[in-house]
């Protein structure tokens, strides 16, 4: 048969802890004030712990979502740098690699239109090769006579113009001798006078 104590000890247990004197005191006031034992001040304040705690917890768990979201993010935005970089990558081993291909063909002696059609490749861009490449290898010539080339195909260009649809009789005549003479200068640009050269360079050299 167990006593009256021993049943209040199996049910209780004993929490001893020191605190210092100014809490001590500012607790007996709050005790007397009240009329509440220290166990009904552990409750109260046990309560009020619980809610700063549960309110922490609750911005912790917000910041982990938040930090989740982050991640998430960071994980799309750089799969989508590797793709963007794996496709930079090649695009620019692609152009290295065609850029090869002209530079060699441009080595061997073929010319910006044999090149052209080897390669399909715009004008523009072969153009643009060939100067290039005529600066990195010093063929100033070269670059010269490609640049006349041009410019008579702006001419002839223009003369079949003039021809089909603005003159007629005699001027259309001298326009045909004319277009005749300046195709056989095609194969070779050099052969032109220093005044015809002058005169295409400063007039038909546009859409280079």
């Amino acid at each position: 048969m167990t006593t009256a104590r021993e049943r209040y000890e199996a049910k209780t247990r004993v929490v001893t802890f020191r605190v210092s004197n100014e809490l001590y005191e500012e607790l007996e006031g709050i005790r007397e004030e009240s009329n509440l034992s220290f166990a009904d001040l552990i409750k109260l304040g046990a309560g009020i712990a619980r809610e700063e705690i549960d309110e922490k917890l609750s911005e912790i768990n917000e910041l982990q979502e938040q930090l989740a979201e982050l991640r998430k993010a960071f994980k799309k935005e750089q799969k989508q740098l590797d793709v963007f970089r794996e496709n930079a990558t090649k695009e620019i081993l692609s152009k290295l690699e065609q850029q090869y291909k002209i530079y060699t063909l441009f080595d061997a002696g073929y010319s910006t239109n044999e090149v052209r059609f080897k390669l399909k490749i715009g004008r523009s861009e072969i153009y643009q090769n060939f100067k290039e490449w005529g600066k990195l290898r010093g063929e100033k010539e070269k670059l010269q006579i490609e640049l006349l080339r041009k410019c008579l195909n702006n001419y002839l260009a223009s003369m079949r113009e003039n021809i089909l649809y603005r003159l007629s009789g005699r001027k259309a005549e001298e326009a045909q001798q004319r277009l005749i003479y300046y195709q056989g200068k095609l194969a070779d640009p050099s052969q032109l006078t220093e005044d015809e050269k002058a005169y295409l360079i400063n007039n038909y050299s546009y859409f280079l």
